[in-house]
């Protein structure tokens, strides 16, 4: 395996290792505030100043995008992300001490990798087309009874 593929893997482990991490603590959030959506708000707004601190670290030579290029950006690209986020991270802040993390991240896994094939065989999004090949497919089943299995145990 070459270094361009083995590095973005190797972080791409460390981040869904730490993330792991984050439903416990924002739980642990929300039983001091009283609500998952505190607890999301409260994620968000330390990640938007630690990201603000890193952006402004890392891209000070590159200067501010020009006013042309902000309103190049498509209106629903503004906000789809950050959307996408806040469910994702309340779901996890209030779900994630109800079931507990291993049931969480296995139905959460499963869901996103089922809709990682549609997004692939269908090239959604701006993806690569990728087919829904018989073996790609083949996973599906083992995913689902993998996240079962966890959930039950």
């Amino acid at each position: 395996m070459n270094w361009s593929l083995l590095i973005p893997l190797l972080m791409t482990l460390l981040a869904g290792a730490l993330s792991s991490m984050q439903p416990a603590f924002n739980g642990q959030v929300s039983g001091y505030l009283g609500t998952p959506l505190r607890a999301a708000l409260i994620n968000f707004s330390a990640g938007a100043l630690v990201l603000l601190s890193v952006v402004t670290l890392f891209t000070m030579r590159q200067g501010v995008p020009s006013v042309e290029r902000l309103s190049s950006v498509p209106l629903h690209l503004w906000v789809i992300g950050g959307t996408l986020g806040a469910i994702f991270v309340s779901t996890a802040t209030w779900a994630t001490p109800k079931i507990g993390a291993g049931a969480f991240f296995a139905a959460l896994y499963a869901g996103q990798l089922i809709m990682a094939l549609v997004l692939d065989h269908f090239g959604l999004l701006g993806l690569e087309q990728k087919s829904a090949t018989l073996m790609r497919m083949a996973g599906v089943p083992i995913l689902l009874l993998g996240a079962w299995l966890i959930v039950r145990g």
